[in-house]
């Protein structure tokens, strides 16, 4: 049984785990058992996939290791489609080149660390997951 409160249920987020290494396989029990609706991504191209495929992504959770794309790439394809989506970003250390909105949850944490920072993360509207942007930079219609 989880130790949320009725006041800290996740509000239907959405979340997408790029789930390449074994902690982000962990990050994806953490969250469910907390309520959250989780995706899992076996490498970068499934990421972009995901995100272009689900209506009303909440978060992306990765780290710098992507399996099939670079972390820098792949933000930036998701972004294209989603130009306000939250991003966590996991990993020993933060690298360079992610952007500076980007949070990074340095390795080791707990998962009340975790909760934590995807509930801030997811809490920026509530109410209401993100959509897609409109138009993609290929121009398709």
């Amino acid at each position: 049984m989880s130790s949320r409160s009725s006041a800290a249920l996740p509000n239907g987020a959405r979340i997408i785990v790029l789930d390449s290494n074994p902690i982000l396989v962990s990050v994806s029990g953490v969250l469910r058992m907390e309520g959250y609706r989780v995706f899992q991504a076996y490498d970068g191209q499934a990421a972009v996939e995901l995100c272009a495929q689900l209506p009303d992504i909440t978060l992306l959770i990765l780290n710098t290791h992507v399996d099939g794309l670079n972390s820098v790439a792949l933000i930036a394809g998701v972004r294209a489609r989603h130009p306000a989506l939250s991003i966590l970003h996991i990993d020993t250390h933060r690298h360079a080149g992610l952007p500076s909105d980007i949070p990074t949850l340095t390795e080791p944490f707990t998962a009340a660390e975790l909760i934590d920072c995807v509930r801030t993360l997811t809490s920026s509207q509530p109410d209401a997951p993100l959509r897609p942007a409109a138009a993609s930079l290929s121009g398709a219609a």
